[in-house]
């Protein structure tokens, strides 16, 4: 088995996929140009796959690409441990001054609290095993903008296989497929937030000592900004 240990540095590298459109955000070699946030699970490149692992004691972690995004298409494979849940966060806040002020001053605080301790606030697209795939969670504030259908996630997401994951945010709104089938399709009327940054999550897991993981894979996008 190939291990490669994690490495984060500060300069973001692209690798074009097809002229003009899709970017590589993940090379399957090494983690140049991505630097985590938040709590202190791992991240490593193992077999040309992006694997986050949990560690006890420790909130969600992100691991984010080092520049920030607006209007966008996202694609990725997935295969998350069905016992842990993950998420990707897009469009997300790592500085107070990112946070919206039409937020209002309850949740505007909140949320600022939130980044001032090391993590992201913002909407995050939910990766699980529950019946919540596919759905858009408001991360560090709480509650859904884009409620789960835990009947159709349940129908399309395999809980111990790969999935395909397709996001297409442009302006408010937000979509998710899951396998090819769509499951949110609506608007971000909550965050405010037009830009920002993307993170992979690894979801805490209080004490829990025996780790779990999460693998991705396949990692392209391309923007929709004019």
């Amino acid at each position: 088995m190939n291990r490669i240990v994690i490495a984060l540095c500060a300069v973001f590298v692209a690798f074009p996929v097809c002229a003009e459109e899709w970017t590589e955000l993940f090379n399957g070699r090494d983690l140049e140009g991505w630097t985590a946030k938040g709590g202190e699970a791992s991240y490593e490149v193992v077999d040309g796959m992006l694997v986050g692992t949990t560690k006890p004691n420790t909130p969600n972690t992100f691991l984010c690409p080092d520049r920030s995004y607006a209007d966008f298409e996202l694609r990725f494979e997935v295969k998350c441990d069905p016992q842990l849940n993950s998420g990707i966060q897009i469009r997300s806040a790592d500085k107070p001054k990112m946070i919206p002020d039409a937020l209002g001053p309850v949740v505007r605080e909140k949320a600022r609290r939130r980044v001032r301790s090391g993590s992201l606030c913002g909407p995050q697209v939910e990766i699980a095993a529950n019946g919540n795939a596919g759905g858009l969670w408001f991360e560090g504030v709480g509650g859904w903008t884009l409620k789960p259908k835990p009947e159709l996630a349940n129908e399309v997401y395999q809980k111990d296989g790969w999935n395909e994951y397709r996001i297409l945010a442009d302006g408010r709104r937000v979509a998710v497929w899951i396998n090819g089938t769509k499951i949110s399709d609506g608007p971000d009327d909550r965050s405010g937030m037009s830009s920002g940054y993307l993170g992979f999550q690894v979801h805490g897991v209080g004490a829990r000592k025996d780790p779990l993981r999460v693998r991705w894979r396949n990692i392209r996008i391309r923007t929709l900004d004019d």
